[in-house]
């Protein structure tokens, strides 16, 4: 398994396609067991690199606290580690919290920024009454009662069901490597305490914006919040979808992925439509 030592712990990750570095985060909890889809999309067009974080499947889990500055000095090392100069990062919820610390505190490692479905931090606007207690009950549960219940979270009922048994097999799989517990946690605290709203001015590099319109674990109010502090930043909202737009609008979201980052990458000749 390909592994990197960093800040004294072994990330796991993996490379797919050649071309321009594109560097993706996940969020809460996420692995790269969980996004194949994206894997397979987008090392078509770039150099793909993604990892399990501090505490997430396949690296190591130290019994510390975690926190989103942590994170991002993590990621930074894995470049130094990778030879990776620099690259358009895309981080995805609490991804996107690292995402944006990367950029504040290592920017000449982030070409262009890419922010889905997350939030600047304490100034934003955070779930519902229900959909918290829908996250806590969540946690009583086990097996594949647990895994349906977190795609009520992120996606449609009319998605669920049509995908029922694709999105069954491809959470089973997922699950072995699972946070423990634990690591879990700290990383909830982690994303609690981040807080980057007053400092978002200061990223420079190009910048968009994607969010589910209908998302309920954290609302399309923090999107706009993100655009007004980072004015130079594009914004899509991708409407009749949730939490995870980038699998159920997986056709959509990539296209903006792909056609941002030929645009603002620095491998020349390659436009979105060559890219396609």
């Amino acid at each position: 398994m390909p592994r990197a030592r960093v800040n004294g712990i072994d990330l796991y990750y993996e490379i797919h396609g050649d071309g321009e570095p594109l560097l993706f985060i996940s969020g809460l909890g996420g692995h790269l067991a969980e996004v194949p889809y994206l894997i397979e999309s987008y090392s078509r067009h770039f150099r793909f690199v993604a990892f399990d974080g501090r505490g997430c499947g396949r690296s190591d889990k130290p019994d510390e606290d975690y926190s989103i500055p942590g994170y991002a000095d993590d990621t930074a090392a894995l470049l130094d580690a990778l030879g990776i100069e620099s690259a358009t990062v895309y981080g995805s919820s609490m991804g996107g919290m690292v995402a944006q610390e990367l950029a504040l505190r290592h920017p000449a490692r982030v070409r262009a920024l890419i922010l889905g479905c997350t939030t600047g931090g304490a100034g934003g606007v955070g779930p519902s009454a229900e959909t918290l207690q829908k996250t806590i009950r969540n946690q009583s549960l086990s097996g594949d009662e647990a895994l349906a219940a977190g795609w009520q979270l992120g996606y449609s009922p009319a998605y669920i069901a049509r995908n029922y048994d694709a999105l069954l097999e491809r959470s089973r799989s997922a699950s072995r490597f699972a946070a423990p517990r634990e690591s879990y946690l700290r990383q909830v605290v982690a994303a609690a305490r981040h807080d980057a709203y007053g400092r978002l001015g200061a990223i420079t590099c190009p910048v968009m914006i994607i969010h589910g319109a209908d998302d309920v674990m954290i609302p399309a109010d923090n999107a706009r919040m993100l655009k007004e502090r980072i004015p130079h930043a594009e914004l899509h909202s991708l409407e009749g979808t949730g939490h995870g737009y980038h699998r159920e609008a997986q056709e959509q979201a990539d296209a903006l992925v792909i056609d941002f980052v030929s645009r603002h990458g620095r491998i020349a000749g390659r436009s979105a439509s060559a890219a396609r």
